[in-house]
């Protein structure tokens, strides 16, 4: 063989060496390219949120300033699809016109409905707070504790919203469930307040085993007031973790927020 054919040639250690370096620079990019995937797929999940917002303000201002009075097919039935016509209370069917397609489902979506559908079907995967399963619903006008500014009002304990109440007094702020005194803020105290719209959580809730679609650092409270801190305590701080969206709002005015459920989560989740 020629010199010339020498030179030409990897040794085995320079080729080794090519691949540890290839290989290094992967493992410090892969990550990084998760990341940004990620934060792309937070960022559509916030715009979604969004759209769903400017549907509910849009049939607000169609409606008499009311929110829809919606029911939730999916509570008893979980494989029902949200947006059959043969559902007239449901959201996706009295939201339909107002949001704009491609809205209802988060790219990073751990659940959805209808759930025997899977991930490559589901049609819906953020929960609202709705009135109640079909045919269960209390307009907010019918509830006897309606405008009495007790801790049974709807618009005080706020487990449900889209009850057709005006949207004045829609009010979704996070709350620490067992501590007195912290709730309270310009509008009163305050026993539970739920999110308005927010990401469909898998796993086990009611064990406190959550699946969270997302991952990024969560958005401080700052809608707690005196609660913040405990609530923070609670949900382990706003450091890098998985998380889920959420939708809240003070009348008109919506904040979307990355956060944790208030529980103690499960270890692995």
């Amino acid at each position: 063989m020629s010199d010339y054919h020498r030179k030409q040639a990897f040794s085995l250690i320079e080729l080794l060496v090519v691949i540890a370096i290839i290989s290094l620079l992967l493992a410090i990019l892969l990550p990084a390219m998760s990341n940004a995937r990620e934060h792309s797929r937070r960022i559509v999940c916030q715009n979604n949120l969004r759209s769903i917002w400017t549907g509910v303000w849009s049939y607000s201002l169609v409606w008499d300033d009311r929110l829809p009075f919606a029911e939730d097919v999916n509570v008893t039935d979980p494989d029902a699809d949200p947006f059959d016509l043969k559902y007239p209370s449901t959201i996706g069917v009295l939201l339909l016109d107002y949001v704009v397609e491609g809205s209802w489902r988060c790219p990073s979506a751990v659940a959805g409905f209808p759930r025997a559908a899977g991930p490559g079907g589901w049609k819906l995967t953020y929960v609202f707070s709705a009135a109640g399963g079909v045919g269960s619903g209390i307009g907010y006008d019918e509830n006897p504790n309606a405008n009495t500014g007790s801790p049974l009002d709807p618009a005080i304990s706020n487990y449900i919203h889209f009850d057709g109440r005006p949207i004045k007094l829609l009010d979704g702020r996070r709350y620490v469930q067992g501590n007195a005194g912290l709730n309270n803020d310009r509008r009163g105290s305050w026993s539970v307040r739920r999110s308005i719209v927010a990401d469909a959580i898998g796993g086990q809730p009611a064990l406190s085993k959550f699946v969270y679609p997302h991952r990024g650092n969560l958005t401080p409270r700052l809608d707690l007031g005196n609660a913040r801190e405990q609530f923070e305590s609670n949900t382990n701080g706003p450091r890098m973790k998985t998380g889920y969206h959420e939708l809240h709002a003070d009348g008109e005015e919506p904040v979307i927020y990355l956060t944790r459920n208030w529980r103690q989560h499960w270890p692995g989740y």
